[in-house]
């Protein structure tokens, strides 16, 4: 049986939106993922732009 990987990434923390900056916890992406992992199992990686 195949394992499944999520890979992803979101931009959480800081956005705009709406004419002001915001602190977000999840962007979409990583919720979008979530939903995936739910569907279909597997595990979730998030590709951290820092670490590049």
């Amino acid at each position: 049986m195949a394992k499944n990987l999520i890979i992803y990434y979101s931009r959480k923390g800081e956005n705009y939106w709406n004419g002001s900056i915001k602190n977000i916890a999840k962007g979409n992406t990583e919720i979008v993922a979530e939903f995936i992992q739910k569907a279909v199992g597997g595990d979730l990686f998030e590709v951290d732009k820092k670490a590049i």
